[in-house]
């Protein structure tokens, strides 16, 4: 069943334990082209609205067993089903109680006999109100989960720029009171300071991908291409990075192209995230492996690492933004913890799939799967 705000028909539960009237309000509700739901007594009224949470509530007063006075009180005590409306169904002897109905929560009354034109108008009236209550409520929790996350920006950027703009500014104070610095020391500062400055680039990159897949300025461009090229450009480029830690990255190129209709710069920044992953949480001495291979209708690419695994918990929050799981890089390396919630994103933009193979403490294989049509 859709949720409240993806229903495109309003939904009208009709409680009342009179036939004759559940049979004209019902009939009113069809020329609307309105769904209806009915409950007869009050017990079954409140397990029908709790299940289908239906956009209004026309609810007879005076019911054998519980009162309608007594429904409306447990629908308001109840966190599902106290934003909805509820309108009172009243014989004109009864308006009188319509005052308590009133303190207790209910929106409107109807007398008895009905009136078509009345009925509609009132009940037209409260979706249309239901509708704009219901909006400016997702609009407030959108709001604040985007001054959430605005705030967790903030406390990124203000942590993880910090320290490598104080080693700049250090380096360079340094550099600039050392009258009679070697060559050596003067490459070694420098060597420091680009390393900053990467630390610093990767993650204006990463927030920049963030808020280009969040506002949807991100679009797919599908080409033909050579996956075999595409892995190898990304096992070039890291096998360097891996030889500095003394870790060996494994990739033989099959002999036969394998082509696939996809979207290169995703697929990249796919395999360029997992692979990186791989060499910055794998300890020296290890190995890191690529392979491709077609099975069946999808093409595969795992990259299996010797690293450090992910737990049970980490398997949970891996694919959520700003989440820094267990394992810590074996290097210098940064991370940011938005790298594969940005992976997760490209691979819904072009139909991808990823799993995990993991043991905590003995290493990962992450496998990307690329359908073929």
């Amino acid at each position: 069943m859709n949720t409240v705000l993806d229903r495109e028909i309003p939904l009208i539960l009709i409680v009342d334990d009179n036939p004759a009237n559940v049979t004209l309000i019902s009939s009113h509700i069809k020329k609307q082209n309105y769904e209806f739901s009915i409950a007869t007594n009050g017990n079954r009224a409140l397990e029908l609205a709790e299940e289908i949470l239906p956009d209004l509530i026309l609810l007879d007063v005076m019911m054998p067993g519980m009162s309608g006075f007594e429904v409306i009180e447990k629908l308001k005590a109840n966190e599902l089903t106290k934003m909805i409306p509820v309108i009172f169904l009243t014989a004109a002897t009864e308006q009188e109680d319509m005052v308590k109905g009133f303190n207790l929560g209910a929106v409107d009354y109807i007398t008895k006999p009905f009136n078509a034109s009345e009925l509609y108008a009132r009940v037209r009236t409260h979706l249309r109100l239901q509708q704009y209550q219901r909006r400016v409520n997702y609009d407030n929790i959108v709001l604040e989960r985007l001054n959430n996350e605005k705030n967790e920006i903030l406390g990124i950027v203000a942590h993880d720029l910090k320290n490598p703009i104080y080693n700049i500014s250090m380096l360079a104070k340094l550099i600039l009171s050392e009258k009679d610095m070697s060559r050596d020391e003067i490459e070694e500062f420098s060597t420091d300071i680009l390393t900053s400055t990467e630390k610093m680039l990767q993650l204006i990159m990463d927030l920049l991908d963030v808020n280009a897949i969040a506002t949807g300025k991100i679009y797919v461009h599908i080409e033909e291409y050579n996956i075999v090229r595409i892995i190898t450009e990304i096992a070039t480029l890291f096998a360097e990075r891996a030889k500095k830690k003394d870790i060996v990255l494994h990739w033989t190129p099959p002999k036969d192209e394998i082509v696939l209709k996809t979207d290169s710069r995703a697929l990249l920044h796919i395999l360029d995230n997992i692979v990186s992953n791989a060499v910055k949480y794998t300890n020296p001495g290890k190995n890191v492996f690529i392979n491709v291979e077609l099975i069946e209708k999808e093409i595969v690419i795992s990259i299996k690492d010797e690293g450090q695994g992910f737990s049970e918990q980490d398997k949970e929050k891996m694919f959520n933004r700003y989440q820094k799981l267990s394992a810590q890089p074996t290097g210098d390396e940064h991370s940011s913890g938005l790298g594969l919630s940005i992976v997760k994103k490209y691979l819904d933009l072009i139909n991808a799939k990823i799993e995990l193979e993991s043991v905590f403490g003995e290493g990962s294989t992450f496998y990307i799967k690329l359908p073929i049509n």
